[in-house]
Parts: structure tokens; C-alpha cells; sequence
């Protein structure tokens, strides 16, 4: 029997197949955002869990598009190297990479990149982000010394190229009882509408576990499955809202707060995002 659950988006409600998805629980009581285990403590937009902030020109912008569309234009010849990409552009993805196998073998490489997978010096954006948020930044895990990856988010017209619901704080908690002190930067490239952007629930951050129903062992949601643990409800609510970043701005927020189910509403868009984690330097 398939297994199915409802999520608001923008008020409007959508059901989507969670079936065979782990069990899901409450946790302990306590709340795991505050002062020493999340670097976006005391920043003017902490109590909302994000903010949309102004962060690149015109200019800068149209160079950071161009740099991502040769460097995942590389990918795919790498990965499809039969495909004709003559024209190609990160909104128009779909047109040329046209099957769910296809774009599993690009994506397997765009969700786990470094700054040698890209065809431009991407760490000088690293300066404009700190200057957002007056603190120095870095890509290594002050503990454990690992290097996180950089992720471009490739979400195809009306498909299901999405998360679950999650906190990105709840792998490393449940596997090694350890919360990555991370701030997350979701920069909107090509295609980004107020039909696909990036959900949040504000303020989610700062609710008791005991009130947030999730799976501890990852999750399953339109039959793909995901490493995050997806998040049914928290405090009995089950909506998000779309952020309204727009292109030449960054979308920050809390590793604490629940965000995911990125549908992508329009029918003939690919949206492209690029997301940075980083680490309190």
C-alpha cells in the first residue's frame, strides 16, 4: 500500500508518496540551535532561521552564470559525451539532458564538487559571503578537518528533483552524535521563480525536537531515496514557504532550520543553484 502525506507550499497543499520511507519519531526534549552549536546565532535575521541578502552586481553575477555553464557543460560531456550541446544554457537543461538515467550520471557529480570541478576561481566569492556576515569563513570542519563539498542543485520542469523536508544538522548528529557547526548559502543561478525557489519554515530552528516528527535513518519521498532525514511535521505544522531571493542575491540560513521540497512548478525551466555549507572560520 502506498504511503502518502501532505506538505503546504506557499498555503496550497500537495500530497506526495512517502511509502516505504523509515519510521518516523519524535526526539529528545531540547532544543539543539542555540549560542554554541549554530554560527548564525546573533545575526539581525537569527529569530527567522534565513534572510535574503544582496550580494553580487550585475556584472559579477553574469560571470558567476557563464562559469557555471561551462563548468556543467564539461560535466555532461564528460558523462553523455554523444550529446549535441550546441546552444546550451543551465535553463534550458532539459531540452539535452532528457532522461531520469541521463541526469542521475550528471548529478551524481554536481551534488558533490570541489573548487578543481569548476572552470573558474570560485573560492573568490568566499570574502563577499564573510562580509555578509562579518565573521571569516571555511570549507574544513574545524574538528574532525574535512573538507565539505559545494553542491549545484540541477531541478528539472515538473519533476522530482527535490529533497524531503529536512535540517541539514540531523546526518552528523545521528551518525556521529556530532552537529557540524555550518551556515548554508543558496544562490540562485538560472531559471528561479517564485515557482520553484528554495521552501523554509520560519523559525523552525528553534522548536523542541520533541516536537518535530522525522526519521533517523534517512528518508524516501516519490520513491527517491535521500541520505537526509526527511521531517513530517514540527509542532503539528506541516508548511513552508518559498524564499523570494532573486538573482544577484544569496539566500542564507540556519543549518537548524527545516527547508527542502523544492518543486519545480514551471513547465519548461530548468532551475540551477548554487549552494556553499561553510564553517565559522
Amino acid at each position: 500500500m502506498d504511503t502518502k502525506t501532505i506538505f503546504k507550499i506557499d498555503e496550497i497543499e500537495k500530497e506526495f508518496s512517502i511509502d516505504n520511507t523509515p519510521e518516523f519519531k519524535y526526539g529528545d526534549d531540547q532544543v539543539l540551535s542555540n549560542q554554541n552549536t549554530d554560527i548564525s546565532y546573533g545575526q539581525p535575521w537569527y529569530e527567522n532561521g534565513y534572510s535574503e541578502l544582496d550580494f553580487l552586481s550585475v556584472e559579477e553575477f553574469e560571470s558567476l552564470e557563464n562559469g557555471l555553464i561551462d563548468s556543467i557543460r564539461n560535466i555532461i560531456k564528460k558523462e553523455i559525451p554523444s550529446l549535441d550541446l550546441t546552444d546550451f544554457t543551465l535553463e534550458n537543461y532539459h531540452n539535452f539532458v532528457k532522461t531520469d538515467e541521463e541526469h542521475f550520471k550528471v548529478v551524481t557529480k554536481t551534488r558533490d564538487l570541489f573548487s578543481e570541478d569548476f572552470n573558474f576561481t570560485i573560492e573568490k566569492y568566499l570574502p563577499k559571503l564573510e562580509n555578509l556576515l562579518n565573521y571569516n569563513l571555511t570549507d574544513i570542519d574545524p574538528i574532525n578537518n574535512r573538507k565539505l563539498h559545494i553542491i549545484v542543485r540541477i531541478n528539472r520542469p515538473l519533476s522530482k528533483d527535490y529533497n524531503p523536508p529536512h535540517k541539514d544538522i540531523y546526518e552528523g548528529m545521528d551518525n556521529e552524535g556530532y552537529i557540524p557547526p555550518i551556515i548554508n548559502f543558496w544562490i540562485p543561478i538560472a531559471g528561479a521563480t517564485d515557482k520553484n525557489n528554495l521552501p523554509l519554515a520560519p523559525k523552525s530552528h528553534t522548536i523542541n525536537e520533541n516536537s518535530v516528527l522525522r526519521t533517523f535513518e534517512g528518508g524516501i519521498i516519490e520513491g527517491n531515496k535521500y541520505r537526509v532525514r526527511m521531517i513530517k511535521s514540527w509542532n503539528g505544522d506541516n508548511s513552508l514557504i518559498r524564499s523570494k531571493v532573486k538573482f544577484g542575491q544569496v539566500l542564507v540560513f540556519s543549518s537548524h532550520l527545516i527547508h527542502g521540497l523544492a518543486t519545480n512548478e514551471e513547465k519548461d525551466k530548468t532551475r540551477v543553484a548554487l549552494e556553499f555549507r561553510l564553517f565559522k572560520k
